[in-house]
């Protein structure tokens, strides 16, 4: 599929309207195929005083759209013989031969619990069929955190000391066990997870801009975060980008943390287009791109879920009202969507309000980004809906 003139002006009007009228500070889309990029503009300010403007380059945090590049991270040590998608992972990771999962909460407020019957597999880590969840999405888990008993996202290594919500391979909930996975490529590589990605992933494919590391140098690139209340934005008191000196992070989470931006994260989509290789460097075996647009839950379904923090996030539909299964890396629209998603057609998004597809069917990739909190904010969610919809030709 290639942009007409028409489509490529629509959607940069939507951009431009989206900051136009106030419901955005900033707005960043981008679209290319297995060519590279066919389009990218931003609108806005980056910065909360409104003072600077957005610039193409500008770096944000990408939070869950992290989990791609630690799936593809594992698919690389499947590749190489080093790691089994099927073995239960305490054989890698001992740490996990024992685990609870939490069944609900006695008269008293006491937590209930009941012993795993095995560990997960790093299938199940990948495809959220584990039994980790997060408490942002989890009633249970919330209610454990609020107790003191275990810990919620933004707490580094000490959220991963969390009981199950249910027994491995049983459900489908979004969770922790992508950052648990970030554990094992660390533990098989003998790498911490920022030197890995490096190595092997941002290194090859000339991702200059995208660390879990923010250099001193880059921060005034980077974009503010913003926050709606009472359906105004305003800045957010917490989450803003702050420079990390290389090597003194704890813990580099599998699941979020990274930084990047709409250039270096184009280059991950068009290696999926092409299979595996991008501008000469291959990360992957095609055999091995075709597996992660396949179902990997069965008849498991993916639903609609309620939020439990407002602060950070709405109650969210993945799927944006079609049915979805879970491949390896992302979300699968297996019949497409209202907005022009192919069948088959991949996608998933960060907490900051940044999302991504992939239709191989027309050879298209998407990023539409921009930096505020709740997830799933209304505004944001319509400025992406009118971005793909112009992006597809289909108008309003």
């Amino acid at each position: 599929m290639k942009l007409s003139e028409t489509q490529r002006e629509a959607a940069q009007a939507v951009l431009d309207a989206a900051v136009d009228r106030g419901d955005l500070a900033v707005a960043m889309g981008m679209v290319g195929d297995s060519s590279g990029i066919l389009m990218m503009h931003v609108s806005g300010h980056g910065d909360a005083s409104a003072k600077e403007p957005v610039e193409p380059d500008a770096i944000f945090a990408i939070a869950s759209m992290t989990k791609l590049v630690t799936t593809i991270a594992a698919l690389q040590l499947v590749e190489d013989a080093k790691l089994n998608l099927d073995t239960p992972v305490d054989a890698y990771l001992p740490q996990l031969a024992e685990l609870s999962v939490l069944t609900g909460f006695a008269g008293d407020g006491a937590p209930m619990f009941v012993d795993s019957h095995r560990a997960p597999t790093a299938r199940e880590l990948v495809t959220h069929t584990s039994g980790f969840v997060y408490s942002i999405w989890n009633k249970d888990a919330l209610s454990l955190e609020s107790k003191g008993l275990s810990a919620g996202v933004g707490s580094g290594a000490k959220m991963l000391d969390a009981p199950l919500a249910f027994q491995p391979g049983t459900a489908w909930e979004y969770g922790i066990g992508i950052d648990w996975l970030g554990v094992l490529i660390e533990k098989i590589s003998g790498k911490r997870l920022e030197r890995y990605f490096q190595d092997h992933i941002f290194g090859p494919l000339g991702m200059t801009d995208t660390t879990f590391e923010l250099q001193q140098e880059k921060l005034n690139r980077a974009l503010a975060m913003m926050m709606r209340v009472d359906g105004e934005l305003v800045e957010s008191s917490a989450m803003q980008p702050e420079a990390t000196a290389p090597g003194t992070l704890e813990f580099y989470g599998g699941g979020g943390g990274l930084f990047s931006t709409l250039k270096d994260y184009g280059r991950l989509l068009a290696l999926l287009l092409n299979g595996g290789s991008f501008e000469g460097a291959t990360l992957l075996r095609k055999e091995t791109v075709d597996s992660m647009f396949e179902n990997h839950i069965g008849a498991l379904e993916i639903t609609p879920v309620d939020a439990q923090i407002s602060m950070l996030s709405n109650d969210l539909d993945m799927g944006f009202g079609s049915p979805a299964k879970w491949g390896l890396g992302f979300l699968l629209h297996t019949q497409g969507t209202e907005n022009g998603r192919s069948a088959g057609s991949a996608s998933w998004a960060g907490l900051f309000n940044s999302y991504f597809w992939v239709d191989r069917e027309k050879d298209l990739f998407g990023v539409f980004a921009t930096q505020v909190l709740p997830f799933m904010d209304r505004e944001s969610v319509a400025a992406l809906t009118a971005f793909e919809r112009a992006v597809y030709g289909l108008g309003d």
